[in-house]
């Protein structure tokens, strides 16, 4: 992953411009525009479906046949195993630390290693749970 540094000086004027901007467009904006914004907001964040920002940690399923409430778990694999930083962003702010966290200590971290579950679960946990089941090697190891 590159990491890129912002000009600090660039972000501020952004923010400043952005909240003037924001500001003014909801001055004029009619109530039923904003509650048509508003509505159309909540069916795209609820409709069920996987964003596009998604497809390359499911690389090998047609991503328009996935549905996040009917396939949680597989998403939650794939994501934690395989997905960058902006897709770990994704699940987190959509499913919650708290439903990721019980996902992950209702398997026991199966198929997941010790880094890609230590911001939910102490290392120590996670290795006590491995070392009690015999298959847990294989995840570390890869």
């Amino acid at each position: 992953m590159v990491s890129t540094v912002k000009n600090p000086h660039a972000v501020a004027l952004g923010l400043l411009g952005g909240t003037k901007g924001g500001l003014a467009r909801a001055r004029n904006l009619t109530a039923e525009r904003r509650r048509e914004i508003a509505r159309s907001a909540a069916a795209s964040r609820w409709s069920g479906r996987v964003p596009e920002l998604l497809r390359s940690a499911f690389w090998q399923y047609k991503l328009e046949d996935l549905h996040i409430d009917e396939h949680r778990s597989l998403i939650m694999l794939h994501v934690l195993t395989s997905g960058t930083a902006e897709q770990l962003g994704w699940l987190r702010r959509r499913l919650g630390d708290e439903a990721i966290e019980a996902w992950i200590r209702e398997r026991k971290a199966r198929g997941l290693t010790v880094d890609q579950v230590a911001t939910w679960i102490p290392p120590a946990t996670v290795r006590e749970w491995h070392q009690a089941d015999p298959n847990s090697s294989v995840w570390e190891a890869r």
